[in-house]
């Protein structure tokens, strides 16, 4: 499991995020990959949309990475179908940045866009810390976020 963690906290850390992704717990660095690979494809699409191809072309490599080296490498495969359907989802995810910068097709990155932040939205609902505090403690959470 740390083996796990270490590798996805490289990948982003590589990525200019070494200072949120140190002090990370592993649900923290799961969200914190989210993030930074959607702001990256956002960059891409609007690269993409000003014809910066320079531009697109970094914004995708570190959507890619984040992908790829991050997500994928978080994903048990063990745990049965689930996991090896999440990581096949992420492999998908993988081909279509490729294909969207590759073919400049806007779609292809508003599909992994819309595909990953539906992850993120489950992921972020399981949270460990909203599920461990009582009920009147979670409106403070919020209150402070």
């Amino acid at each position: 499991m740390f083996g796990l963690a270490a590798k996805a906290s490289n990948a982003y850390r590589n990525l200019a995020a070494e200072s949120s992704a140190l002090g990370a717990d592993r649900h923290q660095l799961i969200c914190l990959l989210f993030s930074g690979t959607l702001s990256a494809i956002g960059q891409a699409r609007a690269a993409l949309a000003k014809g910066d191809i320079g531009m697109k072309a970094q914004a995708s490599s570190k959507a890619i990475r984040l992908v790829d080296e991050g997500l994928k490498v978080a994903v048990n495969r063990s745990v049965g179908e689930m996991g090896e359907s999440l990581y096949q989802l992420y492999e998908y995810c993988t081909r279509r940045l490729l294909q969207g910068h590759l073919k400049h097709d806007d779609a292809a990155y508003a599909e992994v866009a819309r595909l990953l932040s539906e992850i993120d939205a489950g992921w972020r609902s399981i949270s460990p810390v909203a599920k461990s505090v009582p009920a009147e403690g979670k409106s403070a959470l919020r209150q402070a976020a």
